[in-house]
């Protein structure tokens, strides 16, 4: 149970990104860089686990409607019971590309590159399709349905699972808006090797929740604060995830 903590907490983050946010690119050859914080602690076996995470990321559309990213998280540092587990230091790079096919949907491929000084050495890979909807001058709607597989590796990821995000943003002004977020994904199948089992067996069905608000400056910097709380629910066991994200965001 704390690796499976560990790894998730180390890739929620990022995949929550997939390609920066629910809505429609980015104009023509603009871009924007990320600088982002995030925090979670959860309860595991009567102990308490705490991470850390940074995030350094840029995305720019290279040409009309087709968006690149890259991401590079950094572990800060794990603790469990007091103790400090895991390995520190720089994480998985992940690469994300996005189409928008009609003004109001996307489609999109996320890779994460294998790091064996982290937590796993799988490849991950993300495909899915977004789907985006400015309901009036005050509600902007956006959400995601997408297939995450994994290559096999010394850790205990599975090799399939599914999630989807909505997200409603309530645009109060031009430079202020809180947004909500409901995130679910469920694990799918296991690795095995000669009927022995070494990953998760999945059925892990989890959901969080997200309450945050973006705020602009200007038109070139932006900050995005949130806090959210996410378990597993089909598991008696399984603890309240708490997590607090804190990114700053600058447009070129």
């Amino acid at each position: 149970m704390l690796k499976k903590i560990i790894l998730a907490s180390a890739l929620a983050v990022v995949s929550s990104f997939a390609a920066w946010d629910l809505f429609p690119v980015l104009e023509n050859h603009k871009g924007q860089t990320m600088v982002s914080s995030s925090y979670m602690t959860t309860s595991i076996e009567d102990k308490q686990y705490h991470s850390l995470n940074l995030y350094f990321g840029s995305r720019y559309t290279v040409i009309p409607n087709l968006e690149l990213a890259l991401i590079v998280p950094y572990h800060v540092f794990s603790y469990y019971g007091g103790n400090k587990i895991g390995t520190d230091g720089t994480g998985s790079i992940s690469l994300f590309s996005r189409y928008q096919f009609i003004p109001t949907m996307n489609v999109f491929a996320d890779i994460y590159f294998p790091n064996e000084g982290y937590y796993e050495d799988p490849w991950y890979f993300n495909f899915g399709l977004q789907f985006s909807r400015k309901v009036n001058q005050l509600f902007n709607f956006g959400s995601q349905l997408s297939v995450r597989t994994a290559t096999k590796g010394e850790g205990e990821d599975v090799p399939l699972s599914t999630s989807a995000s909505l997200e409603l943003d309530f645009t109060v002004t031009e430079s202020f808006a809180p947004y909500i977020r409901t995130n679910g994904s469920l694990e799918l199948g296991a690795f095995s090797d000669h009927g022995y089992q070494f990953s998760h067996g999945g059925g892990d069905l989890y959901l969080s929740s997200t309450i945050g608000v973006k705020y602009d400056f200007n038109e070139t910097i932006s900050i995005d604060v949130s806090g959210s709380i996410g378990k597993v629910v089909n598991e008696d066991d399984s603890s309240l995830d708490v997590g607090a994200a804190l990114a700053f965001l600058l447009n070129f």
